[in-house]
């Protein structure tokens, strides 16, 4: 093999890594604004959902329904970790009016699918931490590893700038968990209450 075709495929191979390390800093900057807009839209699904369940659960429902719903909230509360103002029941006179069987029943299904849903938006938070800051994870792994087979000097100082952004972006708040802290284990997400 000649010096010139050496050089080339030389040249080839770490403008490859460049892209490499490219395609990386994208992945980890797309899970940051994602992660973002995401968890956003989350968060404001369950306060909706909470604000429906609070006013349907202060409705004068008949007793049946009323403990069956006063139980799933307890059973959530606990999960979610609200506070004791949050958990009782209390009198709203806008609300107050007799209710017929039928009318309490669904009022109490709507409390329980507000419930069902306050609960999803919960999950799907963190199943989008757990998605997103693996893959957060892996991409800025990819990137260290193909920086060291940036050769050509030209390439190399993008590659510089570009493992500086990966930097920023590991260190940003949505995704800045996800990242090893010490002794090699990957910590939990935060654990977020959206009350």
């Amino acid at each position: 093999m000649n010096p010139t075709h050496t050089r080339k495929t030389l040249r080839r191979q770490s403008r490859a890594a460049l892209w490499t390390i490219q395609l990386a800093v994208d992945a980890v900057a797309d899970s940051v604004r994602q992660l973002k807009v995401l968890r956003d839209q989350a968060h404001r699904g369950h306060r909706t959902a909470l604000a429906t369940l609070r006013r349907a659960r202060h409705h004068a429902l008949n007793d049946a329904e009323m403990s069956r719903v006063e139980d799933g909230i307890a059973r959530f509360a606990r999960l979610a970790d609200w506070p004791a103002t949050m958990r009782v029941r209390s009198r709203q006179e806008h609300l107050e009016r007799p209710l017929s069987e039928a009318e309490s029943r669904e009022i109490a299904s709507l409390a329980g699918s507000a419930l069902t849903l306050a609960a999803g938006m919960l999950d799907i938070g963190e199943q989008l931490d757990a998605c997103y800051g693996s893959l957060a994870v892996t991409a800025a792994a990819v990137a260290r590893s193909a920086h060291s087979k940036v050769t050509y000097e030209k390439h190399r100082r993008r590659a510089d700038k570009l493992m500086l952004r990966l930097d920023q972006l590991c260190s940003n708040s949505q995704i800045a968990w996800a990242f090893v802290a010490s002794g090699g284990q990957r910590r939990q997400p935060p654990l977020r209450t959206l009350h």
